[in-house]
């Protein structure tokens, strides 16, 4: 055992000596945060999602065939012949969703508690590219099963992109390689979800973690009016909050296990070009968006989400009130209430509807 320690210290040391990683370490966790700050962990938990996902997925992709003729089969092979294959398939279906729902609540989280003010308008502009990214992996892994829902429900997400103003018919065809949903669709979403859309997230996350880590966690209870305390209230990153941030993984862990061992992901028939089943829906973090095409004019219905992500994502630059406080941003906080209401209204209708 001493042996294998001083073994272990002499490749620590060894490599210490010429990449000089004891500073780094020292860089990435001994940073000090202010105590009031409160970020509920729910950008931790969304990393989390996304290393289950490059696991699982990972697990996946050494069985599955994506081409219209196999794609299905593989993924029945996966269910039924590959030990623990359905439990492995649907912890990737779990977390998918999962990692959505965590990443658009931390948007809202640092959106309610105005995180995102100066200096942090580049970190909350990478962070938005980041939710879309996590959107884009959920829309091309969607498709990969080859079953009824998948394929329909991909039919109606894409049609959305075909409703875009000028280049809606040059963007369908481009996102489906075609007029219509198929072989070549089906390789495109398989390359996007494994290739294209890893790469893009790696690129942002590793920048947004850059920049969380230079600026720090935004203090809510910072007031521009009063002059800042001489001595703030800080907590060591590591390990208390390093350690807080594990309990929490653990915690989704078991909810993921839970989940995906009480509910497993389905199939359905094989997908059929022929048959249109009824109320094909796309998924349900699109839904708000497919109900309000429903009811408004077509060019409203997607000029109106494009204008709205375009604010969004300049958000920033366009709120110039210091204040933070919810009491200091009352119109702030009212516009996202109602936006969080009209948004899961619209939702619920699609699903009912």
């Amino acid at each position: 055992m001493e042996t294998q320690k001083s073994l272990i210290w002499r490749t620590w040391d060894w490599l210490d000596g010429r990449y000089r990683l004891a500073e780094l370490m020292e860089a990435m966790l001994h940073v000090e945060i202010p105590r009031t700050a409160r970020p509920y962990y729910l950008g931790g938990i969304t990393l989390f999602f996304f290393m289950v996902q490059t696991i699982t997925g990972i697990l996946l992709v050494i069985y599955y065939q994506p081409t219209p003729d196999a794609a299905y089969d593989s993924i029945l092979y996966i269910m039924y012949e590959v030990n623990f294959g359905w439990l492995i398939r649907s912890v990737h279906v779990w977390g998918a969703n999962l990692m959505v729902l965590f990443c658009i609540l931390h948007l809202l989280r640092v959106y309610f508690q105005g995180a995102y003010k100066a200096p942090r308008e580049i970190t909350w502009s990478v962070g938005f590219f980041l939710l879309a990214v996590t959107l884009g992996f959920g829309f091309t892994g969607y498709l990969l099963p080859w079953d009824q829902r998948a394929y329909w429900a991909t039919v109606v997400g894409s049609e959305v992109a075909g409703a875009v103003p000028v280049i809606g018919e040059q963007a369908i065809a481009f996102m489906r390689g075609g007029t219509e949903i198929t072989a070549r669709t089906l390789s495109r979403f398989f390359g996007a979800h494994v290739l294209v859309m890893p790469a893009a997230l790696v690129t942002f996350l590793a920048i947004h973690i850059t920049l969380f880590h230079q600026q720090g966690l935004a203090d809510p209870t910072v007031d521009p009016d009063k002059p800042a305390p001489a001595k703030k209230k800080l907590l060591p990153f590591f390990p208390n909050y390093v350690l807080d941030e594990v309990i929490a993984w653990y915690i989704m862990l078991a909810v993921l296990i839970i989940l995906a061992s009480l509910f497993p992901a389905g199939l359905e028939e094989p997908a059929d070009a022929l048959h249109t089943p009824e109320h094909a829906k796309p998924e349900w973090f699109f839904l708000f968006l497919y109900q309000f095409l429903k009811l408004v004019p077509r060019i409203v219905g997607v000029l109106g989400p494009g204008v709205g992500a375009a604010i969004l994502l300049l958000l920033p630059f366009f709120d110039r009130n210091p204040h933070v406080r919810p009491s200091k941003r009352i119109f702030a906080i009212a516009i996202g209430i109602i936006t969080c209401i009209a948004v899961v209204a619209l939702t619920i209708w699609g699903w009912l509807s």
